[in-house]
């Protein structure tokens, strides 16, 4: 090995309401492989800051390949991030 990191591609999909803030359904990112999935979270922070603005904590759901993420689970070729918003549910 040449001591390179390789580039892997994953997908990030955004619910309807925080497509308002990102105008995007769907990124596809190219990353280094060993990039860890708070770490990929942190740049789509920093991308769209209205995100944690809109959505504090308890508001925003967050799943990487349909199961809920380990903070240092390590993204891999084509995996898929999911940013959706969490409704109370309340009777009325």
């Amino acid at each position: 090995m040449n001591g390179f990191m390789r580039p892997i591609r994953i997908k990030v999909y955004y619910d309807k309401e925080i497509q308002k803030i990102t105008g995007k359904d769907l990124e596809e990112a190219v990353v280094s492989e060993g990039l860890k999935y708070v770490n990929m979270l942190g740049f789509i922070f920093a991308s769209y800051p209205e995100i944690e603005k809109t959505y504090p904590p308890g508001k925003l759901g967050l799943l990487l390949n349909n199961q809920p993420p380990k903070d240092f689970d390590v993204l891999e070729d084509g995996d898929e991030i999911m940013l959706k918003t969490v409704e109370n549910h309340r009777l009325r």
